[in-house]
């Protein structure tokens, strides 16, 4: 680890933990409907309102369907065939990963049980450990009255938190067995979905920070989206040499499919670029904790949003910092706690990661 600068000092994961007796996150409370929590809230409607899921699925069908007119029109039956394939397969991957959400958002049990009761800390430990596309399997609470769920969307940053807390947070299951399953450091109610039994063993943990493992993802996912517009793009001039299409029309077609989805996929990722320095920033850090104030901010379907904050230094001055794409879960955490975790001293001009160690949500920031 780098030496470290005066007041930014470098510390292990648990001696910042202990640094100051101020929580790094608070815990839900106990005397209300979970959904009176504000983030929660947002986020609800977040998926509620969503976007992304449901609109790449639109995308899809459209790109294969029009894809495989054209191919069929032209009698190419082998790329078509090939490219029926591949897009398909995307599409069940994509599909897949919404299935869960949909099921508790369109049962509204989700949405009622929130309404309905408060968060309740259960003992927790993760028994099937899986992507944050695919669900996990939870085991709650302890002895006979262990309870075992599906949940969807959780993250390797959430699966480190729950084996270092040994807990988490639970609306539910009602009759119908949903429920809801909230993970200390952030504020998303996931949809959860009670098992007959509860499956033996133990997951191996990640041995990552929460922050780390969040970083990665958050770059992968930028990567992937890229990496999606090109292939599809590579499969259509694929097809488009296969059937003999003239230069300039395969140059028009290109230059329309390049502003049409290009442009539907720079509204999507733009704000998300500056995840790809995220993992350097987070790995290099040298955390410190100061206090900030959020100024108003509107989230954007994909649960981010543009905001600004002003951090305020132990000698009384104040700088200004800008989060392009930070998450809400970062913001809600922020504006329970009146405070964040910097990568490196706010000096002007500086790009740093904020967030609070230990825990999921992080984002990039420029000091201004």
């Amino acid at each position: 680890m780098p030496p470290a600068r005066p007041g930014f000092p470098g510390l292990t994961l648990g001696e910042l933990l202990m640094e100051s007796t101020a929580p790094v996150v608070r815990d839900p409370a106990l005397d209300r409907p979970a959904i009176t929590d504000p983030t929660t809230a947002i986020l609800l409607r977040v998926r509620q309102d969503q976007s992304f899921g449901l609109a790449m699925v639109v995308v899809l069908l459209a790109f294969v369907f029009s894809s495989a007119f054209v191919l069929a029109w032209s009698g190419a039956s082998v790329l078509f065939a090939l490219h029926l394939a591949v897009m398909l397969g995307v599409l069940g991957l994509v599909a897949s990963r919404q299935y869960l959400w949909g099921r508790w958002l369109r049962s509204a049990r989700g949405p009622r049980l929130l309404h309905a009761a408060p968060w309740r800390p259960v003992p927790a430990r993760v028994v099937r450990r899986r992507s944050s596309g695919w669900a996990s399997v939870v085991a709650l609470g302890e002895g006979a009255a262990s309870t075992a769920v599906r949940v969807t969307a959780l993250t390797e940053a959430h699966h480190a938190v729950i084996a270092r807390t040994g807990r988490a947070w639970v609306v539910g299951p009602d009759e119908t067995g949903w429920a809801a399953l909230r993970v200390d450091g952030t504020h998303e109610a996931l949809p959860a979905w009670a098992l007959a039994a509860v499956p033996p063993g133990t997951a191996k943990a990640p041995r990552a920070d929460p922050a780390v493992l969040t970083a990665r993802t958050l770059s992968v996912n930028t990567v992937s989206l890229v990496a999606l517009f090109l292939f599809g793009l590579a499969i259509t001039v694929s097809a488009w040499l296969v059937i003999g299409m003239r230069p300039s029309t395969m140059l028009v077609s290109v230059a329309s499919w390049l502003l049409c989805v290009g442009l539907a996929l720079a509204l999507t990722v733009w704000h998300a670029r500056v995840n790809l320095r995220l993992p350097a920033l987070v790995g290099a850090a040298e955390w410190t904790r100061v206090e900030l104030s959020l100024a108003p901010w509107k989230a954007r379907r994909d649960g981010t949003a543009k905001a600004s904050a002003t951090v305020r230094l132990s000698d009384g001055s104040t700088r200004t910092l800008l989060l392009p794409g930070a998450s809400v879960e970062l913001l809600g955490t922020i504006w329970d706690t009146g405070a964040a975790w910097l990568s490196a001293a706010p000096d002007p001009g500086t790009t740093l990661a904020v967030g609070h160690p230990g825990y999921p949500p992080v984002s990039v920031a420029r000091v201004a």
